[in-house]
């Protein structure tokens, strides 16, 4: 989302994962952002927390220690390799975002799915969140 948002002011952008410089002209064609989106990318397994609650903030969804403890243990069965091996979280504030979760096989590395009706302010500050944390 970050290339997008830099593209659509015709400014390159860095993209971390890459560890390249992105210009807009080598930029896919925009999804609809106002529709379904996705972002994803990884955390360390003992931020999860953090990140859900900084997301939670971002759409005002009540995040608890119901949450936490909802949440205690569900890493242990999946695995990021495969298409079943993810945990669906369901963030119900405004929008209501799923987040899937899978951990790496033999790793503290949690990759992340963020997926829902985003606009792209809340899609850039998801993915910006990911790659804080």
């Amino acid at each position: 989302m970050l290339p997008a948002l830099a593209g659509s002011f015709e400014l390159d952008s860095y993209d971390p994962q890459a560890g390249q410089l992105v210009s807009p002209g080598s930029l896919p064609q925009e999804r609809d952002v106002r529709g379904t989106a996705e972002v994803a990318g990884w955390v360390i397994e003992d931020h999860i927390a953090r990140l859900l609650r900084q997301i939670s903030v971002y759409i005002g969804y009540p995040y608890d220690d119901l949450d936490e403890a909802a949440l205690t243990g569900v890493l242990d069965d999946t695995n990021d390799e495969t298409p079943d091996g993810w945990f669906e979280y369901p963030l119900a504030g405004t929008p209501t975002l799923v987040v899937r979760l899978a951990q790496a096989p033999g790793s503290a590395v949690v990759s992340v799915r963020v997926e829902g009706a985003m606009d792209l302010v809340l899609a850039t500050r998801v993915e910006t969140l990911l790659d804080l944390l």
